[in-house]
């Protein structure tokens, strides 16, 4: 099999043409060590990343340092941007934006935030122009934040799946199978950057698939938690929790009304409670097999294989299944209809397995 092209930086049109710094903005003075990415994906499920987005621009003294040229990355096709029809005219047309913020936590200490919409082209060029601007401005970790649609029920913590380029940035975590899928292009800028020996940590936050049309605060909360804890930031979450407690009022009111929606997530939380009790760690010390008793253990397994076994019955094999998206789509607490652009592919059937 040929091996895939990747394009070079001397047939890729220049990176560096494609950001432009705010007038005001002397990239010299910048010397932020984090960067955290929240360009969207195949859908902002739950509202995920917008309302970290605006978490921490309403919250956080921040300033703006440049934009993208979007006209050359977009597909208005694809992603048409909102304009308002007033009686013969129109009018407050709202072009997409991809903004570099800085943002300053609560200690004090500077950071910067991409936002925007997913690029829709030249991805590698993008990407490019991402590295060049960790150089230009000192950043030693790129952090991406995003939401997908997992079978998991409301009534049950938001659960964080973690990626990096390098395991150590990401201490005590589990993997999470093996498996193809549609890349979105933050998955894509992971890889690119880490093959460049950067460091980038992807926080996913599993938000229930039949919330995804929504806001759901508690993905944002995930999200920002992960960031205090990978990152070192300090950033508030009150505000947060707050509409949390509002939006898991208004939730729960609508389950009472449905007895299929009770049914459903009964159904969701025995399957998620059954999977966190498989997957659980030990908890004491003591507990944790030493090198011999792994090494044991692995002995017995592998005695215990029948030599004739074929290669089919090794195993569940883990994978995406079909989801129908539309199917008692009205009794979805919190569901205003389809959201522009929502039209990713549907979530695998194991919680713990993310569809990028």
């Amino acid at each position: 099999m040929a091996e895939p092209h990747v394009q070079e930086a001397d047939d890729m049109i220049d990176p560096t043409t494609l950001f432009s710094y705010e007038p005001t903005i002397d990239q010299r003075t910048i010397h932020d060590r984090v960067m955290v990415v929240t360009l969207g994906s195949f859908g902002d499920v739950g509202a995920s990343q917008a309302q970290v987005d605006e978490h921490l621009l309403n919250t956080l003294t921040h300033r703006k340092i440049g934009t993208f040229d979007v006209d050359q990355i977009m597909d208005y096709r694809g992603h048409r941007p909102p304009i308002d029809f007033d009686q013969d005219h129109y009018d407050n047309y709202v072009p997409p934006s991809m903004t570099l913020h800085e943002v300053v936590d609560k200690s004090g200490n500077p950071f910067l935030l991409l936002t925007g919409p997913e690029p829709a082209l030249q991805w590698e060029r993008v990407s490019a122009t991402i590295e060049w601007l960790m150089d230009q401005m000192d950043v030693q970790l790129v952090v991406t934040a995003q939401g997908v649609p997992m079978p998991v029920p409301h009534t049950r913590p938001i659960n964080l799946l973690k990626v990096a380029t390098r395991p150590e940035l990401i201490p005590g975590n589990r993997g999470s199978g093996s498996f193809r899928m549609s890349s979105s292009f933050l998955a894509m800028m992971t890889q690119r950057l880490g093959e460049k020996g950067r460091d980038v940590i992807g926080l996913v936050a599993r938000v229930p698939q039949y919330l995804a049309d929504t806001e759901y605060p508690d993905g944002a909360i995930a999200m920002v938690n992960g960031l205090n804890e990978l990152a070192g930031m300090n950033i508030p979450v009150a505000s947060l929790e707050q509409a949390s407690h509002l939006a898991r009022a208004q939730i729960d009111a609508q389950v009472e009304q449905s007895e299929e929606l009770q049914q459903m997530i009964g159904q969701m939380e025995e399957q998620y409670d059954r999977y966190m009790q498989d997957h659980s760690l030990p908890m004491n010390e003591e507990d944790i097999p030493d090198a011999d008793e792994i090494g044991q253990e692995m002995e017995d397994y592998l005695a215990s294989l029948d030599p004739g076994t074929p290669d089919s019955d090794k195993g569940p094999q883990v994978g995406p299944v079909d989801h129908d998206e539309d199917e008692h789509h009205s009794d979805r607490p919190g569901d205003n209809g389809p959201r522009d652009g929502h039209d990713g592919p549907q979530p695998p059937a194991d919680p713990d397995i993310p569809n990028d």
